[in-house]
């Protein structure tokens, strides 16, 4: 063995008679060549010297003499896997782990959704109980209770287990999508983007989550089964769930007469003034403009809206 800037060489000696083999039977090199290109050797060479200096493999056979549970371990020595063959076996390990880790996180998955219809059937038993009772309740209670049955979302939701996919599962989500979605739309000012219609669906059912495709297909039947809410696509391709009694049009005049107590507009502060997406308030402000209610002035620090007073001004 011996150094030479950066770069250390082990010379090689036939194995000792008597001595484990090492992971390679044979080799056609009679030296090991050691390159540290960006330093690092004396710290390698003092750890070497103290590792050659234990002498690990005289001490490894006094294992013989020990109980026979510990000659056996001794005996039966696994080569370590090196090289190509090493590192595709530890991605298998990890592999395998990692599947045993997912199937065990499913399992766990399908208990709580056994224990979440549980409580569920159980929240309809006591709802079913506080009818009966009515009286004897008093209203704090109440409300308290069904704020807990509100946390616990949809007690009994479509699926397609029950119904396939055919028209008739579309028809019985359109309907539930009324049902959840008829006061939080009345609160946001009677449209929601299907976007947010995805969020609260989803967050209702709890664990039988509705995919983007279902909940598009059931609100385009929300027309045709004549619903309290229906789907909308404005020119700019944004599609909304609004109340059929708060549609835009219906709130052309409104934005019209804010605008003009404001005196100047854009989307942002109509949102914030109305509690709505500005989305949502910057297609108000179009359909206004549509009908010649408003005027646009566009320039580089966005668009702003003004009352159009060309129609009213002589």
């Amino acid at each position: 063995m011996f150094r030479r800037g950066g770069k250390i060489i082990l010379s090689l000696h036939p194995k000792p008679i008597g001595q484990q083999r090492g992971p390679f039977t044979s080799s056609s090199f009679n030296y090991i060549r050691l390159v540290f290109r960006n330093g690092g050797e004396d710290e390698f060479f003092e750890k070497y010297k103290e590792a050659i200096g234990m002498n690990t493999w005289e001490r490894s056979p006094g294992c013989a003499t020990s109980s026979s549970v510990t000659l056996r371990n001794c005996s039966t020595v696994v080569p370590r896997a090196v090289g190509i063959s090493g590192i595709e076996k530890r991605f298998a390990e990890n592999h395998h782990r990692t599947h045993e880790s997912i199937s065990q996180a499913f399992e766990d998955m399908n208990r709580l959704m056994e224990y979440a219809r549980e409580m569920v059937s159980l929240s309809k038993a006591i709802t079913d109980k506080l009818r009966a009772k009515k009286g004897e309740i008093t209203d704090d209670e109440t409300v308290r209770f069904k704020t807990y049955l509100l946390s616990l979302g949809v007690s009994d939701p479509v699926t397609k287990s029950a119904f396939g996919s055919s028209a008739e599962y579309y028809k019985k989500l359109a309907e539930e999508l009324a049902v959840v979605l008829y006061t939080p739309l009345k609160e946001c000012g009677g449209m929601m983007t299907l976007s947010d219609v995805y969020c609260r669906i989803n967050r209702a059912r709890g664990l039988e989550l509705l995919s983007p495709e279902d909940i598009l297909n059931a609100c385009q039947m929300l027309e045709q089964i004549n619903l309290p809410i229906s789907l909308n696509r404005f020119e700019s391709g944004v599609m909304v769930v609004q109340l059929k009694e708060m549609s835009v049009e219906t709130t052309i005049e409104s934005t019209a007469e804010l605008v003009a107590t404001m005196g100047t507009c854009n989307a942002t502060k109509l949102a914030k003034c109305l509690s709505i997406t500005v989305i949502l308030a910057k297609e108000r402000l179009l359909a206004a403009e549509a009908q010649a209610k408003l005027c646009r002035d566009d320039t580089i620090e966005g668009l702003t809206f003004y009352p159009n007073r060309f129609m009213t001004s002589y």
